[in-house]
């Protein structure tokens, strides 16, 4: 989990500082929110943690948070998996994992058809 914590910290000096995604954040309990996406990442990158924060479909609804979005902060999630010398294999399945919740993020549906 420090491990983890520390990527999430990174990543979020990274998401802040960018002006397309900083104002999403603000007013945001930061600790509060480090806390809760390193949960959510190490639940979705093990089976022995298990998230317990808010329905994330709840928690960005009504945000304006696109694909674009999602795409750009994935981006600065993987900056921060680099920076802690994270493999690229061990990268790719973390955002293939993360990419099984974009929808639940964006509001997007993702429908082949």
């Amino acid at each position: 989990m420090d491990g983890v914590r520390r990527v999430v910290d990174e990543m979020y000096v990274r998401v802040l500082a960018d002006p397309e995604l900083t104002h999403f954040f603000d007013g945001v309990p930061m600790e509060k929110l480090a806390r809760m996406q390193t949960e959510f990442i190490a639940s979705i990158t093990s089976g022995d943690i298990q998230y317990t924060g808010a329905d994330l479909t709840k928690v960005h609804a009504g945000r304006g948070i696109t694909g674009v979005h999602f795409s750009k902060f994935c981006g600065h999630l993987t900056d921060a998996l680099e920076a802690n010398n994270v493999s690229s294999h061990a990268i790719d399945q973390v955002l293939g994992k993360l990419a099984m919740y974009s929808d639940k993020i964006t509001g997007s549906s993702n429908v082949d058809g």
